[in-house]
C-alpha cells in the first residue's frame, strides 16, 4: 500500500488552533490577580507565556517528527520525502547517538527543540529534504505580518519565559535588553500595543508566521 503523503498544513494548523486558545485565555486573564513579593506578577498570564513557548517546542518536534516519517507536502505544493524513513523513536535514537559536536541536548529524553541552534543541527542531522527551509525560517532576524515587518520574537519569548522561571532582577532586566522599552512589570510588557496589537499578540502572530514558513 503506498505510503500516505501527509499535508503540513495539518501540523501547521494545529499549531494555529492551539495558539489562538492560548491568546484568548491571556484575553481572559485581564485584571487577573497580582502577586506582589520579591517581584510583582501575575500568574495566569505567565502560565499562557509557558504554554505559548511550549506549544512552540511541540510544533518544532511535530514538524520534524512528521518530515521524517515519510512524504510530505509544504504549504507551497512541494512534495518532501526523507532519503531515510525514521519512527518517532527512531528519530530520538538517531538524534541522541549523534549529539557529539552538535548545538542540541537532551534533557527528560528529549532534546532542546525551541533553541534555533539545536534546531538547525537537529534537521541537518537528520538530513530533512527541507532542512534549508527550516533553518532559514527559525534563524531569520525579521518576520513579515502583513503590510509590516518586526523583529524575530524567539530571542524576546525565550527569554520572558526564563525570567518567568528564574524571577530575579537580572533576568528580568534581560527581558527589557531584549525587547527594548520601560516597563515595571511582565504583565505591563505583554500588555503594551505595538503593531497595532498587545505584545502577546504579536509573539503569537510571528509564531505563527514562523512556522508557515517552516512548512513552506
Amino acid at each position: 500500500m503506498p505510503t500516505r503523503t501527509v499535508p503540513l498544513s495539518e501540523v501547521t494548523d494545529r499549531f494555529v488552533a492551539e495558539l489562538d486558545q492560548i491568546e484568548s485565555a491571556f484575553y481572559k486573564c485581564r485584571g487577573h490577580s497580582t502577586v506582589e513579593g520579591y517581584i510583582s506578577y501575575v500568574p495566569t498570564e505567565e502560565g499562557c507565556l509557558f504554554a505559548m513557548w511550549d506549544a512552540w517546542s511541540r510544533f518544532l518536534r511535530t514538524l520534524v517528527v512528521t518530515v521524517s516519517a515519510g512524504p510530505t507536502q509544504s504549504l507551497a505544493g512541494i512534495t518532501y520525502t526523507p532519503t531515510s524513513i525514521r519512527t518517532e523513536r527512531d528519530v530520538l535514537d538517531y538524534l541522541l547517538a549523534n549529539k557529539s559536536g552538535q548545538n542540541y541536548r537532551f534533557v527528560n529524553h528529549e532534546p532542546n527543540w525551541h533553541d534555533e541552534r539545536a534546531i538547525s543541527d537537529i534537521v541537518t542531522v537528520l538530513s530533512l529534504p527541507n532542512a534549508s527551509t527550516i533553518i532559514g525560517s527559525v534563524t531569520t532576524t525579521t518576520v513579515v505580518l502583513g503590510p509590516i515587518v518586526v523583529e524575530s520574537p524567539l530571542a524576546e519569548i525565550r527569554t520572558a519565559r526564563n525570567f518567568c522561571a528564574h524571577k530575579n532582577w537580572k533576568t528580568f532586566a534581560d527581558v527589557g535588553g531584549v525587547g527594548g522599552g520601560t516597563f515595571s512589570t511582565l504583565s505591563d510588557h505583554m500588555r503594551r500595543r505595538r503593531s497595532g496589537v498587545e505584545t502577546f499578540s504579536e509573539w503569537k502572530e510571528s509564531l505563527e508566521a514562523i512556522a508557515a514558513s517552516a512548512a513552506q
